[in-house]
Formats: C-alpha cells, structure tokens, sequence
C-alpha cells in the first residue's frame, strides 16, 4: 500500500549537513510517512546516507534508498526522485534542510481539513522580517485570484522547496520541475500550482532553509544560469497563463527592479534551499 506522504531527500555527496535532516526527520510527532533517499552516483558520504537510513528505520519510518541508472543534473534528479514515489503527497527536504517536529502533523491536519487542496506552504525560519517578503500570515488558503494579490509583488516567500508539499498528480499534470530553468525551477513550479489550484497557506514556522553553502550553479559553463533571464521567462509564462485564464494579472503587478538586482546576491537562500 503507497504511503500518504513521501518526504523525498535527493542526495549528491552528503556530509555533515545530511545530520540535521536525519534528526529533524526522526524528531516529527507524527511517524507516519515514508521517507526516499535518492543516490544520485555518491563519489562521496556513503556512511553518512548508510547511517540516515539506519537511524530513520531505527525509529521506525518507512525508509527506502533508490538510485537512477546514470548519473543526472541537478533538476533531472530532482524529477526522477519524484517519479519514484507513489504516495499520494510529496515533500521535497533538500539536504541540510530541516522540519520542525510539528510538521508532518500540521501538514496532515491541513489535507483532511481541505480536502481539495493541492499544494501547501508553511513559515520558513530565518525569512526577512519585511513584509515585501513575507507570506500573507494571516490567510490560510488562497485562490489564484487571491493568489495574486501577492505574488509577483512579494517573490521570496514562495520561492523555495524546504516549506512546500503538493499533491502527487498536481506535479504530474505541471511536468514536474522544469530542467531549463535550473535556477528558478522551484519557483516555477510554485507558481504553476498556485495559479492552477490555489494555496494552502500553514503560517506557523515549520521548515529551516539548508545553512549557506558554496554556489555551484555557475561553477562551470555547462551549469551556468542567468537568474534575472529566468525570473523574467517566469514571469512571462505567469502573466501568459493569467490573461488565457482570465485572471485578475495587471501592469501593477510587475516585480520589483531591487528583488532583479538584488538576486546576485540572494540566489542561494532563495532558490537553493
């Protein structure tokens, strides 16, 4: 029988910053969802994903380590991690990332209140104290149309992985993360769920982003990306997608020129965590 919920942790080299991950797992109130580990060609941190699994199963959490027949780019791992599980809920936790011991129960709690719902938010710690970034704390669903009352205006807050899960067939049907926007390909798919299906919006802070690390989309040109050329082919598609479906895009919705010129410097929290 497939798991309800499926936390998925794709994996590529795993130090250190695989620990918290493994403890915020273990710690959740609630035990029952399953967890998937995806091995994609480890050059390195065979113990550190052999002692994940073992501690996960130790507490007893459903755990499986599953491999792809080749070694995949960051984004294509992302997606066939996804296509791997067959629960009816996915929650991408990206190494380094971590969940608060109330987030599985909250998570759940929320899916049988609204039974509808397709794709869920949660606070994330350490998010800016402006409202210019910050999620609407006090709406707990959001239509598309209501939807758009914050978005594009308000970017960060729906930018990220580590504090979202959706609905297993909503991924399917949006074509999973996109592998050509590699550096806004969460975002992407935020939008495209929320403009879709709504929001479910948890205000309590449950999800810590990964720590900082070193930036390695650009480290060479075959994975280099132009975040400002991306953001805009997403806004792009966002406004297209609001004009066929009649929903209420205007002018006064473009985004902000200081989140374009200030995401040289923010690419790692916002779209690597």
């Amino acid at each position: 029988m497939s798991p309800a919920l499926e936390i998925i942790v794709p994996l590529r080299n795993p130090g250190a910053e695989l620990a918290p991950t493994v403890a915020s797992l273990v710690s959740q109130t609630d035990h029952d969802f399953s967890v998937l580990l995806c091995d994609n060609f480890l050059a390195t941190g065979f113990e550190p994903v052999a002692a994940a699994q073992k501690q996960i199963a130790a507490a007893g959490i459903a755990v499986r380590c599953v491999k792809p027949p080749f070694e995949l780019r960051r984004i294509e791992h992302w997606n066939w991690a996804h296509a791997e599980s067959r629960a009816e809920w996915l929650k991408p936790l990206p190494s380094g990332g971590a969940l608060k011991p109330a987030y599985v129960q909250q998570l759940k709690q929320r899916i049988s209140e609204r039974p509808q719902a397709q794709l869920v938010r949660c606070g994330l710690e350490s998010e800016p104290a402006s409202g210019g970034a910050q999620a609407p704390p006090a709406r707990a669903s959001l239509t598309p149309a209501e939807f758009l009352e914050y978005f594009p205006a308000r970017v960060e807050w729906i930018a990220g992985s580590v504090n979202m899960a959706y609905r297993r067939t909503a991924w399917l049907a949006a074509g999973g993360y996109c592998p050509q926007l590699p550096g806004c390909a969460s975002l992407n798919l935020n939008i495209i769920l929320a403009l879709h299906h709504g929001l479910e919006n948890v205000p309590e802070t449950l999800a810590i982003p990964a720590t900082d690390q070193p930036i390695s989309l650009n480290a060479s040109d075959i994975t280099r990306v132009n975040l400002p050329l991306e953001l805009w082919l997403v806004l792009r598609q966002a406004r297209n997608f609001c004009l066929a479906a009649k929903l209420p895009w205007t002018k006064k919705r473009l985004l902000p020129a200081g989140i374009v010129a200030g995401m040289g410097r923010r690419k790692r929290r916002i779209y690597g965590r």
